[in-house]
C-alpha cells in the first residue's frame, strides 16, 4: 500500500500520491490569509474527508483487517510522510476521550489550520473505523517533550 515509484518520481501512501511540503508554514500562511478559524474549518474538511477515504480504501484491499491492523498501517503512513510518531490511545468506554499524540509533529501549534491538520485526519479515520462522529477538543504542544497532543470526542 506505501511504494515510491522512482521512474515516475512518485510516493504513494494508502493508494494517494503525496509530495513533501512545509506543513509548518502552510498552515502558517492559510491561518494568516483566511484567519485562524477559517484555516481551522478548511483544513478540518480536507483532512477529515481524507481520514474517512483512507479507511475506505484500507478496508477495500484488506476487508478482514482488524482494527488494530490498519491503526498500525496509519501510524506506519504517517512515520513514512514524515508526520512524527502517533501514538492512539483508544479507551474501553466509547464516552472516555481518544488520545492522539505525536512526538516530533510537522506543525507545532495547537490552533488554526495546524490543530487540524494534526488531528483532523485521526478524527476521520477513527470516526469511520468506529463508527461514530468525533471531534477535536484540547489540542496542545509541549516543547520540552515536543509532543503534540489532542483529545477526540464523539459528537
Amino acid at each position: 500500500m506505501n511504494e515510491v515509484v522512482s521512474d515516475k518520481g512518485e510516493l504513494r501512501i494508502l493508494g494517494r500520491r503525496h509530495v513533501a511540503l512545509d506543513a509548518e508554514a502552510l498552515c502558517r500562511n492559510l491561518d494568516t490569509c483566511v484567519g485562524a478559524k477559517v484555516a481551522e474549518v478548511i483544513m478540518n474538511n480536507h483532512e477529515n474527508q481524507l481520514g474517512r477515504e483512507q479507511i475506505e480504501y484500507i478496508r477495500a484491499q484488506n476487508p478482514e483487517a482488524a482494527v488494530q491492523q490498519i491503526l498500525e498501517l496509519i501510524i506506519e503512513s504517517d512515520r513514512i510522510t514524515g508526520f512524527g510518531v502517533t501514538r492512539i490511545n483508544l479507551p474501553a468506554n466509547n464516552s472516555d476521550p481518544i488520545i492522539v499524540e505525536i512526538e516530533n509533529p510537522p506543525v507545532t501549534r495547537s490552533v488554526g489550520a495546524a490543530k487540524s491538520m494534526a488531528f483532523s485526519y485521526w478524527a476521520g479515520a477513527l470516526g469511520a473505523l468506529l463508527g461514530r462522529e468525533l471531534e477535536v477538543r484540547d489540542a496542545a504542544y509541549d516543547a520540552a517533550r515536543n509532543l503534540l497532543t489532542g483529545r477526540l470526542l464523539a459528537r
